[in-house]
């Protein structure tokens, strides 16, 4: 095959991979893997992108990242750890074996690592981010309009249409669509969430607030797309009433106006500074600051006590929120009941515990919901759904915590490499910002340190490996960062040849 037909079904490939990112459950994926809720359909897209293009590529070039070593090793000590809880005393859990959900933990990861990689290596230049970053805008869209129509049905008819529910079978594994709450094409609304806040919303607005944009053209003039996404991309976030998702854009948009207003302030005092003709002492410049983050903290906490107020009375789940007796009386368990949020801590503090019982290496992948009903605090009983997962339900419990669930089933030396990998592209992400050489690559910096906050933020709720949206976003921030020093070695390759060239030899002095 000729390359420019291999390079074309590349593309192609790419472009898909990237348009169907929303739809993280597809059925037939979801049946190929045993009922596995967690099938993605840009992983089929994946697989043949990695058989025509990242395994050629790697044999020629024998080269990885270097940012990818952290990762590789986290996946040898969860490797490790799996391989080793064959020597841990496992209580049977009804049809859940330990052999396969120690596999398929591994297959998470796999997945996971595939599409951190392969986005970093086929970002190869500016060319190809802008043409990806265009995909993924449009990937982002659909989940949206999917979204906004599901919640003018459910405002019109008060029930979700017989077609609805028919297109939702053919794209999530769940069927499901939530009373009140968009799902999009997601295997739930929280899954909607997790999409917008650790790979959409986090562009969009480090664009927006950036005031740069992947295209010259503006709605109405003064709009960018990456304005107008923003705007649809938090309300269909607000619809999908993810309690995480919400606390997520809160704290990354506090992050944003934090910054922008350390800038402004730094601005003002050496305009200040100009003014007077003089420097502006340490300790009036430390308690300027000061004054101005204690605002800001008073101002946020004002917000997030409104946004409470709202969200109790727009949300039956929240209306205990305020009721500070029932928290007095019968302590965070007891007032988190009625808030329909204390099966996720019961379910934290189980899988925490595992961690004290097993430090090191953890029970290995998938191996924590065995322990379950020897572990699960006392007031778990009390809570229906804890009791399903206990009693009813073939399911094995889950941690619902990707931190918690490092710990318990990786350990302390698994949980330090994981960490240390996402610790890694923070530093990226601020070494490009400071020093990318155009305008774009600075924004993806910027834009990088969002997405790690969103993903730390996150993991307070989702704990899988295998959704896409964080190991590309991070993937972004490498390919951006080569593609900054790769034009940065190129220009100053040039200007030394540039001079090199410009200096004429000197004619040596003959005897007469």
């Amino acid at each position: 095959m000729k390359p420019k037909v291999w390079q074309a079904l590349t593309e192609i490939c790419w472009a898909f991979l990237l348009l169907c990112l929303p739809f993280t459950s597809f059925p037939a994926l979801a049946k190929l893997f045993h009922g596995a809720s967690v099938a993605p359909l840009s992983a089929v897209f994946l697989a043949i992108l990695a058989l025509i293009f990242f395994i050629p590529r790697f044999i020629k070039t024998r080269s990885i990242p270097k940012q990818s070593l952290p990762i590789f090793v986290f996946f040898f000590m969860a490797a490790l750890a799996t391989a080793l809880a064959v020597f841990i005393p496992f209580e049977s859990f009804r049809n859940a074996s330990v052999l396969w959900n120690g596999l398929e933990g591994l297959l998470t990861i796999v997945l996971g690592i595939g599409f951190y990689l392969l986005t970093i290596t086929i970002f190869q230049d500016k060319t190809t981010l802008h043409k990806s970053l265009r995909w993924i805008y449009l990937g982002g869209l659909i989940a949206i309009l999917t979204s906004l129509i599901q919640a003018v049905a459910w405002q019109l008819y008060g029930e979700y249409p017989k077609i609805l529910w028919e297109l939702q079978s053919y794209f999530s594994s769940s069927g499901l669509l939530y009373r009140q709450r968009v799902t999009g094409v997601a295997f739930e609304p929280s899954w909607l969430a997790h999409q917008l806040n650790t790979l959409y919303i986090p562009l969009w607005l480090g664009f927006s607030v950036k005031k740069i944009s992947i295209s010259k053209k503006r709605v109405f003039g003064i709009f960018t797309f990456e304005n107008i996404l923003l705007i649809l991309g938090t309300i269909v976030l607000f619809l999908s009433f993810s309690r995480i998702g919400w606390l997520t854009t809160l704290v990354v948009v506090a992050f944003v106006v934090f910054g922008l207003a350390d800038q402004a302030m730094n601005r003002w005092l050496r305009k200040r500074s100009d003014q007077l003709g003089k420097t502006v002492r340490r300790s009036q410049h430390f308690l300027t600051k000061l004054g101005m983050w204690v605002g800001l903290l008073i101002v946020f906490g004002l917000v997030a006590l409104a946004l409470g107020v709202v969200f109790s009375r727009i949300d039956p789940r929240m209306e205990q929120l305020f009721n500070i007796e029932r928290l007095r009386q019968f302590g965070v368990l007891g007032w988190a009941s009625k808030l329909s949020f204390a099966e996720r801590l019961i379910y934290w503090i189980t899988g925490f515990r595992v961690f004290l019982a097993h430090p090191w290496f953890g029970v290995g992948l998938g191996g924590a919901g065995f322990f379950f009903p020897a572990l699960v605090p006392e007031f778990g009983y009390g809570l229906p759904e804890v009791v399903r997962y206990l009693y009813t339900l073939n399911i094995l419990p889950n941690i619902k915590n990707l931190w918690v669930r490092l710990l318990a089933e990786t350990g302390i030396l698994g949980f330090a490499f994981y960490t240390s990998w996402v610790y890694l592209h923070w530093r990226e992400a601020v070494q490009l910002e400071r020093s990318g050489l155009s305008e774009m690559e600075r924004t993806l910096g910027f834009t990088g340190k969002l997405f790690i906050l969103a993903l730390i933020m996150e993991g307070f709720s989702m704990d899988t490996f295998g959704l896409p949206y964080y190991w590309i976003a991070l993937g972004i921030v490498v390919a951006a960062r080569r593609i900054s020093y790769t034009s940065e070695v190129q220009q100053v390759t040039g200007a030394s040849e540039s001079l090199t060239s410009s200096i004429e030899p000197l004619e040596s002095d003959q005897p007469a």
